[in-house]
Order: structure tokens, then C-alpha cells, then sequence
């Protein structure tokens, strides 16, 4: 079915749970709540999809909300890899995945929509700050306050120059390949790797490989490390799997992070206790690589999820229980634990965390009408998002209230979900919002009247707006109406 989102339209497999389809909406709406309150963050069209652009440090972001939403749908030709956001940096892809700081829990097994919202909002201000810059992204940004990391670019290094010039006049095979690194000293060695292309030269590269690994765990060349790696990756893959453990605790970030990802357990045991060890550290950045490596063996979720609470329980870190517990909140009702939780909160840290739990008891309808008064429009678009997962009592008294008291960044929110919703008495929620004194929040009424396309009242709706005072407006009226007659579904 086709989805349309602020960012284009979305083409979702059948394959996909509802549920699923549902978080993705709530997260591209808050991708869209945060871009809309910003002034920083531009939209911009790039390939036929909406990508979203701002400079910062000198440097050209750019995000791509849209292609987030399809990764977390299973599609895999994005030009991203898995587990990875669709960010540049001046049009070069940039290597960020979840990680404590950034991330703290995901809904539906860390969706790559939900980190990009988390991304975006870091950005939100003109000077992120620094500590809680993923480390990839960091090093690409402010490379001098990021040293060692792949982007820490060291531009002309003379003797790399001259060892790379020396190697193409003296190497045309690959014993002369293997022959020239021989000979060369320590120092000299660690360029190596900028020339050795394992294609042409896969024995000498093998051999450099296996003697950097063998060296263990060193922050003086992570890029050779994370070289090596991918050289056995191609060269030798079992061998290089059955590396990969050890190298889940070095001290690099990058590497760290290329073992977990690419690890493939032998069994359901093998995966539990390869990448649980990594998990005794909260602090550790690839935490949630694992625990996203972990949610693909669904016989371990429960296991998971008991080390999760443990963790939870024996942890004094305020920031680090705040985020793992609305990811808990998604594969168990831990609604008593936030009910606690909600109590200890700024109330700065409120919308994002409420934005993230999943709540399963009535409860939350009389805390969420109480913060409404708080009068945040950040909150209110939380309240909407977390109100949506909670079907325990009637939400539509508070839906309602929400549109008559919220701004229209708040009525753009909500309406997706009343449109997902289909019955009648969403219906007639959505239309009242078709006289807004605001443009965008007209026009987007009436594009979720249109998805109503059995309801009896959708052409009437939709005719009147081809008289709206808005040209916008009465030109999307007239689209939808077209593509009624087209689909035959009016005569």
C-alpha cells in the first residue's frame, strides 16, 4: 500500500505489521514537528526524495527522513547499509549507528526513523554539543576534537606519498607486493593500507591483515584495524567471523562496532553469549548494537529482557535508566516502572521520553490530560504519539481536546493516526480541522479526508475544499478528486 508521510510517499510491503507501519508514522511525524520548529533544518529535494540540510562547523548535513522509513520496512537498496542512518556529510555517507548517547531505546527494535528524530532534535540547536555527538559523525564535523577516527583526515602525509609512489614503480605482482611490505619498518607500515588493494594484491593483503590483528588492541591505528577486518572479511570469511568476538571490546568504536554487525552465530546460544558480554558495560557505545543484534533471535527476547531489567534495577545513572526503559516499555508492560519513573523526570526530559514508551493501562489518560497543561507543544505531540499505542481507554476525549487547545503542528500530528484509525468519528475530527486558519493544516485535513475512500462524505468534504481560500488547498481538492475518478471510485 502507498503511505503518504510529510517527507513523500511511501510504498509499504504487505509483509509489514500494522503496528509497525504505525510507529514509523509517529516517528517521521516527530522527524517533521522537529523540522517545522526549527529554523536550522532546511527540506530539500535530492533525487526525488525529501531530504532535510543544515551546516554545521562548515559542513553540509544532510538527512533523508524518507529512506529511514524504508529501511525500517525491509528495504535494503536505500544506498545505506543495515543498522545504518541515511546521513552525509557534504554528500559523503557517514558511518552512524545506534549507540547509548544518542539513541537510548528504539521502538519495534530500534527503528532507524525513530534514531533519525533523535538525530535531527541533537541538532536542533546552532552548536550541538560535542560529548553527545555519535563518534563517526563527530569525527567528520569536528575532526580536530575527534582525533584517530576515519575522518580525521590527515590530508598530504608526505612519507604516505612517498611509500605509495615507491610501491606502484617497484610492485606489479603479488609476490612484489608481499616482497616490498617485508622489508619495511613499523612506522612505515602503518600506510600500508591506503595503497594494498586486496583485489590486486590478495596474499600480501591477507598477510598485512592477519599481522595487524595479530598485533591485539590498539587506539594508534583503528583505521588500519578496521582495514584488516574488512580485508578478512573478503579474503577469509570464517576466519574473519571467528575473530570478530574478540574484537567486540576494543577500545575503537568503529571496529567495535564493524565486529558486532558482522558476527554470524552459530546458534541461538552462540549469539546469546558472544553478544551479551557486551552488555556489561551500559556506558559502552555499542550497547545497542548488540541489543539490536540480540532482537534478531526471537527465542532470546525474553532472556533479553530479564538482563535488560536487571541492568535497569542495579544502575545509579539517571540518563541511562531513562532511555532503556521506554525500549523495555515496547516488548513488556512496564507501565508501574514509568507510572515511577514520569515522577522523577525534568520537565525538559518529559516529551521525548513520553514520545518513546509504550503504555499498556488506563492510567495514562489522567497523566496525559495533566500534561497538557504543561502547554509544550513538543509534549503535546508526545502525549499524541504515545496516546496512539494505548487502546485501554477511549482516547478520542483526548484527541479531542488536544486539537482544540494545540497548535497546528500538533493537528498535523495527531490526524495521521485519526486517519489509520478509519471510523466515522475520526472522520469528523479530521474534517473540523478543513477550516484551520492555517494553511498547512488545511491541506493536510483534507490529503487525510482523501484516505477515507469508502466513507460516504469524502467527495462532499473534498469538493468543498475546491473552494477553500487557500490555492493550495482548493489545487490538492481538485488533485484527490482526480484520482478518485481515476481509481473509480466516483462517476
Amino acid at each position: 500500500m502507498a503511505l503518504a508521510t510529510p517527507f513523500g510517499s511511501l510504498h509499504v510491503p504487505h509483509s509489514v505489521p500494522k503496528k509497525r507501519v504505525s510507529a514509523v508514522e509517529r516517528a517521521l511525524e516527530w522527524c517533521n514537528t522537529i523540522i517545522t520548529d526549527s529554523s536550522l533544518w532546511q527540506p530539500r529535494t535530492i533525487r526525488k526524495h525529501i531530504a532535510v540540510e543544515r551546516s554545521v562547523n562548515g559542513k553540509l548535513v544532510t538527512i533523508y527522513p524518507i529512506l529511514a522509513a524504508k529501511q525500517d520496512f525491509g528495504d535494503d537498496k536505500t544506498g545505506f547499509s543495515r543498522h545504518h542512518l541515511p546521513v552525509m556529510v557534504n554528500g559523503k555517507p557517514v558511518c552512524v549507528v545506534p549507540s547509548l548517547e544518542m539513541t537510548g531505546q528504539e521502538k519495534s527494535g530500534l527503528l532507524h526513523t525513530d534514531l533519525v528524530a533523535s538525530l535531527l532534535q541533537l541538532f536542533y540547536v546552532e552548536h550541538p554539543p560535542l560529548k553527545d555527538l555519535p563518534g563517526t559523525l563527530g569525527k567528520a564535523l569536528y575532526p580536530k576534537a575527534f582525533p584517530g577516527g576515519r575522518y580525521d583526515v590527515m590530508g598530504h602525509h608526505p612519507e604516505r606519498e612517498r611509500l605509495r609512489n615507491q610501491f606502484h614503480q617497484e610492485v606489479t605482482t603479488d609476490d612484489d607486493a608481499l616482497a616490498f611490505i617485508v622489508n619495511l619498518d613499523e612506522q612505515s607500515l602503518i600506510h600500508c593500507h591506503h595503497f594494498l588493494n586486496h583485489l590486486s594484491y590478495p596474499k600480501c593483503a591477507q598477510f598485512h591483515a592477519e599481522r595487524i590483528l595479530d598485533q591485539g588492541f590498539s587506539r594508534h591505528n583503528l583505521e588500519g584495524t578496521l582495514w584488516a577486518l574488512q580485508t578478512m572479511e573478503t579474503l577469509e570469511p570464517k576466519r574473519h567471523n571467528d575473530c570478530l568476538p574478540r574484537f567486540m571490546h576494543h577500545p575503537g568504536d568503529d571496529v567495535a562496532s564493524h565486529a558486532i554487525e558482522n558476527y554470524q552465530p552459530a546458534s541461538d546460544d552462540d549469539a546469546w553469549n558472544v553478544f551479551s558480554s557486551v552488555l556489561d558495560n551500559a556506558d559502552n557505545a555499542t550497547f545497542w548494537i548488540a541489543i539490536t543484534r540480540l532482537l534478531e533471535y526471537p527465542e532470546l527476547l525474553e532472556q533479553l529482557l530479564d538482563t535488560c531489567q536487571e541492568l535497569y534495577d542495579q544502575s545509579d545513572d539517571h540518563d541511562f535508566r531513562r532511555t532503556l526503559l521506554p525500549w523495555m516499555s515496547t516488548h513488556r508492560n512496564m507501565d508501574e516502572t514509568i507510572q515511577v519513573m514520569l515522577e522523577e523526570l525534568e520537565s525538559h526530559e518529559l516529551p521525548m521520553f513520553v514520545h518513546e514508551i509504550t503504555t499498556y493501562g488506563n492510567w495514562f489518560e489522567n497523566v496525559a490530560f495533566e500534561m497538557m497543561d504543561y502547554g509544550s507543544n513538543r509534549l503535546k505531540c508526545s502525549i499524541v504519539a504515545a496516546s496512539v499505542m494505548n487502546t485501554s481507554f477511549d482516547r478520542f476525549p483526548l484527541w479531542e481536546q488536544l486539537l482544540q487547545c494545540s497548535s497546528g503542528t500538533v493537528i498535523a500530528s495527531l490526524m495521521p493516526y485519526l486517519a489509520h484509525i478509519g471510523t466515522d468519528r475520526a472522520f469528523r475530527l479530521i474534517e473540523a480541522q478543513t477550516n484551520h486558519e492555517f494553511r498547512f493544516v488545511c491541506r493536510r485535513a483534507y490529503i487525510q479526508i482523501a484516505s477515507f475512500k469508502t466513507h460516504p462524505r469524502t467527495s462532499e468534504v473534498l469538493r468543498q475544499g475546491t473552494k477553500s481560500a487557500f490555492r493550495g488547498v482548493r489545487r490538492e481538492c481538485e488533485r484527490q478528486l482526480q484520482l478518485r475518478l481515476d481509481e473509480g471510485l466516483d462517476r
